[in-house]
């Protein structure tokens, strides 16, 4: 039952929304829904919650939705149903509902299996074939400049689903780190240090094992203090 609400709560703080597209410059690319056909973007599109955008190298687009613009730069992938502000009770909301997506799941022998899918897989796109992996990565620059455009919470949510779908790309740490440190700083300490420690056993760079480290021991301090 309570996942159900939890649901239902989800579900309804979803609007449709349309984004015009004002301005495209180079390789940029869409599809609308389930299609796995990708269409040259052009200026003047109108683009739905449904629609998915991939802009390719040296490549931007502005979106306008009664007029919030957001901007969109090269090698980024995002769907336009990311593209939504959001309170820090919905990203908490979002959160949970990714983490009772991600609980393993029992087979039926008391033990449990995850799925998860690997592999060069390719996603088609008007001139060329993106592989699954390099699309994940698009979809965490993606989430990225939806945080430059002040959307820190649908950036948060939006690299989540990713990690979900594309796993292997959980094991690039900037990424990660990136992501941690909004959750940091929106003062989320317990849904950041879960971030943190699961982003301590990757292979990390000295100055990335020193900052995560230096924040899992500032938020330790913080929740003993609470």
């Amino acid at each position: 039952m309570k996942i159900l609400i939890m649901l239902l709560l989800f579900i309804t703080s979803v609007t449709a929304q349309q984004y015009k597209v004002t301005d495209v410059k180079g390789d940029v690319n869409y599809r609308t829904g389930t299609s796995e056909t990708w269409t040259v973007l052009k200026a003047g599109v109108v683009l739905n919650t449904d629609d998915f955008i991939s802009t390719g190298e040296k490549s931007s687009l502005k979106l306008n939705e009664s007029g919030n613009i957001v901007t969109l730069g090269e090698l980024s992938a995002v769907s336009i149903a990311s593209i939504k502000k959001m309170s820090t009770d919905e990203l908490l909301l979002a959160l949970a509902m990714e983490d009772m997506i991600n609980a393993p799941k029992s087979n039926g022998k008391n033990n449990t299996s995850n799925t998860a899918v690997y592999g060069e897989k390719e996603v088609e796109g008007n001139s060329t074939s993106i592989k699954a992996n390099d699309f994940g990565i698009r979809r965490l620059n993606g989430a990225i400049q939806l945080a430059k455009n002040g959307l820190v919470e649908s950036s948060v949510v939006f690299a989540k689903e990713t990690y979900r779908k594309y796993p292997e790309t959980k094991q690039v740490a900037s990424y990660r780190i990136f992501f941690a440190e909004i959750l940091f700083g929106k003062g989320l300490y317990e849904e950041a240090l879960g971030e943190y420690l699961e982003i301590q056993k990757l292979d990390l760079s000295k100055d990335q094992k020193n900052k995560v480290e230096s924040n899992i021991n500032s938020i330790n301090k913080i929740l003993l203090n609470n």
